[in-house]
C-alpha cells in the first residue's frame, strides 16, 4: 500500500523527482536474497580428466526442473572452472537415450544400482571417466501477486498507469553421486526469494528480480566450490 501510494504521489513531481524514486524503488525492490548450503557425507575426489553429469528431476515426480536452469548451471559450471570435465545434459542424454531421459533416469541413489547393474550402460560410463551424477531438483515459483495495469491511447498520444508485483522463490537442490561407490557424497542447496514489480507512470518499468539466474550462479557457484574442497 505505501508504494502504491508512493506512485500516486509521482504524478504531481517533477521530472527529476520521479527519476529519484524510480532509482530508489529499483535498488530497494529490484533485488533478492540468496540462501546456499553444502552437505557432505563422505570422502570424495576427482581428476582432471574425469567428467560429471547433471541430471533433472523426472515431471513424474513433481515438477521437472526447467530445461533453461540446467542449461544455465552447465555453462556456468564450465567456465569456473578447470579441474575436471563437465557433459552437457543433453548431449549426454543423446548419447545413453533412452536411460537417462528424465522420466526413465534414476530418481534417486538407491536406483543406482539397477541401472548400473547393464554392462552396457557401466562401461559406455567409463569409456567416458563419469565419476559424479549431479541430479537437480527444484523449480522456481511465484509465490503471491498483486495490482493491475492499465493503459490507453488517444489521440494526444497514449500510456500507462498502475503497479503490479509478485514474489518469487528459487529453490534448487543437486544431490551428488559417486558412480563407483554408488552413494551420494553430498549435497548442495541454493535458496532465491526476490520481489519483481512494474510501476508505470505513462511508461511502464519492468524491476525484475531474476531469482532463477541468481539461484543458478549461487547452485554452480556451490558446486564448483564443493569439488574445489
Amino acid at each position: 500500500m505505501k508504494l502504491l501510494t508512493l506512485l500516486i504521489r509521482l504524478v504531481d513531481m517533477t521530472t527529476s523527482s520521479k527519476k529519484a524514486v524510480f532509482l530508489l524503488m529499483f535498488l530497494i525492490v529490484g533485488c533478492s536474497t540468496t540462501r546456499v548450503d553444502e552437505e557432505i557425507n563422505t570422502a570424495f575426489t576427482i581428476s582432471g580428466d574425469e567428467s560429471i553429469v547433471l541430471l533433472s528431476n523426472s515431471y513424474h515426480t513433481g515438477n521437472q526442473t526447467e530445461m533453461d536452469f540446467m542449461e544455465c548451471v552447465n555453462s556456468s559450471i564450465s567456465k569456473k572452472q578447470n579441474a575436471f570435465e563437465i557433459l552437457p545434459t543433453r548431449q549426454f542424454q543423446n548419447l545413453f537415450y533412452p536411460w537417462f531421459e528424465p522420466s526413465t533416469a534414476p530418481q534417486s541413489v538407491e536406483d543406482l544400482p539397477k541401472v548400473l547393474s547393464n554392462d552396457l550402460i557401466k562401461d559406455k560410463l567409463s569409456e567416458m571417466k563419469v565419476k559424479y551424477l549431479i541430479k537437480i531438483t527444484g523449480q522456481t515459483k511465484t509465490n503471491a501477486s498483486s495490482g493491475a495495469l492499465s493503459c490507453a491511447a488517444g489521440p494526444g498520444g497514449g500510456g500507462c498507469f498502475g503497479f503490479a508485483w509478485w514474489d518469487d522463490t528459487s529453490d534448487y537442490t543437486a544431490s551428488i553421486w559417486d558412480l563407483s561407490q554408488e552413494t551420494a557424497v553430498g549435497n548442495v542447496t541454493a535458496n532465491v526469494t526476490g520481489t519483481s514489480m512494474i510501476p508505470a507512470i505513462v511508461i511502464p518499468i519492468p524491476i525484475l528480480a531474476r531469482t532463477q539466474s541468481n539461484a543458478c550462479e549461487g547452485l554452480s557457484n556451490q558446486i564448483v566450490s564443493f569439488f574445489s574442497g
